[in-house]
């Protein structure tokens, strides 16, 4: 479809009606925009950190503000219901006062995933707005149709503009010598972005949307249907339904990540549906002919196993918000392929309408993602937490891992304290001092955590063939290296690094490490005789029951103590670091301290 150039007093009679149809929409936009132009001249480098709070609430607004315009035309008196845009205008000030007083998300990111739910809300809204007390067929076909194309045009005509403006300033630059700021470009689109193309996708939008019931299905709609996107949904189903037999035939479980694929191709359909629906009977196409219900018939076992793998993940792992909003997506699934093949009014505005309402419904209340995923993750400690404590403390290596996991799963929503009662911890007083002051808090230092908690790992529940699991110890103040000397003739400081030389001198012997097989030996310099020889290999292995990081791991358990014919030696580790791949233990660095006597 061609777009047709519109001309100057066409544009100049549209923009002028678009002031007059969406005053509050278009005033929220343009003001929108200088704010965020002015907020990168005066802040070039920090304007994102110091008014996120404005930022998110000046983009959530703006699609909300354009829905209710919408949804009020459509009745017989709109003056009358004005005042619905106030209750919009209430509910964003909510947003904002609700929105931290800090200058980073990364205290919680559930201020954020609230953002992009009202956002996907909002536009969702401008897809039903006209159509919630009305229903046409055809209409709401068009108004979908409308909507596509001022988007695109709108984008088309915007992305021109700022094209041209900013080679103009370019050329000026190049030409005149004339020192442009690079913010200038970022200012322009902004501009760009935020009114001009907003201003023509509502100056191109039209008014009477139920009059407009004849349907004009361009050929390359039939294109794009026809030979793309349907040969697209042909090709999701053989992969899925392929891997659906591999796995029964394997007797395995799906793996999580087919729900991701199977939701993808649900939206797909319902895409194509949305495309074909008033035409599908009248086109001379057998794939467009028979996609309902054949679409929705050949879903149903894909959703079987879109539940077994979302289900299998919470049982092992309990309820994220990630796998609430696959969970809920796969509910409306269902509830969707069940309205479309058994109603007989099949309006398609049920579509947005729902996810609408699964989007406001699971940002508040104890029903909430945020809610119901915390609720789950400290059932999910406690439940570990328990059962390693009724094992004497020891761990296997993925039970630590999940505590772990669970750990800074509440950490980022600064929810650690919850686990009080379970751990019989203060949590809040491991955290460290605010090093910053726009931080509300200071660092939790997990290490100190686990070392009062006294857990230990179970070093034969770590997969020998785990790949590049680094293990490290590090010098502190805080760790007692008190070791009597009065029993040792003499000492040494043995510091070995990958590149460093492998030999120590020790007087009248001398001392080599062998990496290769994570050895210290100590010879006799006059012959080259072996003295005394320290294994390393097993104290490494006993040493990863502590994790990865080695410092909350005991003297004793740092202390390599052996006796010879000839020498005795006590080995203290004070650094340490190694890594288990699928070979075995790789020693990168040693430091220790060497005690040595004659026997």
């Amino acid at each position: 479809m061609l777009m047709k150039i519109p001309s100057i007093s066409e544009i100049t009679s549209k923009a002028q009606n678009a002031i007059l149809r969406f005053p509050l929409a278009l005033l929220w936009a343009v003001g929108g925009t200088t704010f965020f132009i002015k907020i990168i001249e005066d802040d070039k480098y920090d304007y994102l950190k110091n008014h996120n709070d404005e930022i998110l609430t000046l983009i959530v607004g703006l699609s909300w503000l354009i829905g209710i315009q919408f949804f009020i035309e459509q009745f017989k008196n709109p003056r009358k219901w004005q005042w619905l845009k106030l209750i919009v205008l209430a509910l964003l000030g909510l947003f904002y006062w609700y929105l931290p007083a800090i200058q980073y998300y990364g205290d919680s990111p559930i201020y954020l995933v609230r953002f992009f739910l009202y956002l996907i809300a909002g536009h969702l809204f401008l897809l039903f707005a006209p159509f919630i007390f009305k229903w046409d067929k055809n209409a709401y076909w068009n108004y979908l149709k409308n909507t596509s194309v001022a988007i695109i045009r709108s984008l088309f005509y915007s992305g021109i503009l700022y094209l041209g403006l900013i080679l103009a300033l370019a050329a000026i630059s190049a030409l005149f010598d004339v020192h442009i700021k690079s913010s200038r470009y970022g200012q322009l689109y902004i501009f760009c972005l935020g009114t001009v193309n907003t201003w023509i996708y509502l100056s191109d939008f039209p008014k009477n949307i139920f009059q407009e019931t004849t349907i004009y299905f361009e050929k390359t709609l039939e294109v794009l249907v026809k030979f793309i996107l349907i040969p697209l949904v042909i090709l999701y189903l053989l992969i899925l339904y392929a891997y659906s037999a591999k796995i029964i035939i394997e007797w395995e479980l799906p793996k999580g990540w087919v729900s991701y694929l199977v939701i993808a191709l649900s939206f797909l359909g319902y895409i194509i549906q949305i495309i074909i629906n008033p035409i599908q009977k009248e086109l001379k196409s057998w794939t467009i002919n028979k996609f309902y219900p054949w679409f929705y018939i050949l879903l149903i076992p894909l959703n079987i196993l879109l539940f077994i793998a979302i289900l299998r993940r919470v049982s092992d792992y309990g309820i994220t918000e990630n796998r609430y909003f696959v969970l809920a997506i796969a509910l409306w699934n269902v509830g969707i392929i069940s309205y479309l093949l058994f109603s007989t009014k099949k309006a398609l505005k049920v579509l947005p309408i729902s996810l609408f309402i699964i989007a406001i419904v699971s940002s508040v209340g104890f029903w909430s993602a945020f809610s119901v995923s915390e609720k789950s993750q400290i059932q999910q400690f406690e439940e570990i937490f328990t059962e390693v404590k009724n094992k004497n403390n020891v761990a296997t290596n993925e039970e630590i891992g999940r505590l772990q996991d669970i750990l800074d799963y509440l950490e980022k929503r600064k929810q650690v304290s919850s686990l009080n009662s379970i751990t019989k911890l203060d949590l809040e007083s491991f955290r460290d001092p605010a090093v910053d002051e726009d931080y509300k808090a200071g660092w939790l230092n997990t290490t100190k955590i686990w070392d009062s908690i006294a857990f230990e790992v179970d070093a034969s529940s770590i997969p020998e063939n785990e790949h590049d699991f680094y293990y490290s110890l590090y010098s502190s103040d805080q760790r007692n290296t008190y070791t009597a000397i009065n029993d040792f003739d003499s000492f040494a400081y043995l510091s070995f690094y990958m590149n460093s030389e492998k030999r120590i001198a020790l007087d009248s012997l001398y001392l080599e490490l062998y990496p290769e097989n994570n050895s210290l030996k100590i010879y006799f310099t006059k012959d080259d005789t072996v003295a005394l020889e320290i294994p390393l290999t097993e104290k490494l292995t006993e040493l990863s029951k502590y994790g990865n990081n080695l410092n909350n791991a005991s003297l004793d358990d740092l202390t390599i103590e052996i006796t010879g014919t000839t020498h005795s030696c006590k080995l203290v580790l004070s650094e340490l670091s190694f890594r288990k791949t699928k070979e075995g233990i790789e020693l990168q660095n040693i430091n220790a301290f060497l005690f040595l006597k004659q026997n």
